[in-house]
């Protein structure tokens, strides 16, 4: 298989009209309806699916189909004493100068 950076293989139901883009909030499982509302909605929680479900995604390719040009780091930690949890995500993209869009693959 070969490298793809194509929405779609990222994103279930990812499409785009030249102008819009849709991401359904079916795509994102632990997204709720609640939560992606346009006015009432959360956007820490937009975000933070979006970007499960990127890395989740990276992560089911074998290491030589990923994208050289840009990868997903996550880290889960808990604190012992209160139970929190916190999730970080380290994205990180090669990009050409001085436009900074993400380079092509080679």
């Amino acid at each position: 298989m070969a490298i793809s950076r194509v929405p779609t293989a990222w994103i279930a139901n990812y499409s785009s009209n030249d102008t819009n883009m849709t991401l359904p909030i079916a795509s994102f499982s632990g997204l709720t309806a609640a939560e992606a509302n346009t006015t009432t909605g959360d956007i820490c929680n937009i975000v933070k699916e979006i970007l499960e479900v990127i890395y989740a995604a990276q992560q089911d390719l074998d290491s030589a189909d990923r994208p050289t040009k840009m990868s997903v780091a996550r880290l889960t930690t808990t604190d012992d004493g209160t139970g929190i949890v916190t999730r970080q995500f380290t994205v990180t993209f090669t990009c050409s100068s001085p436009t900074l869009n993400v380079a092509t693959e080679e």
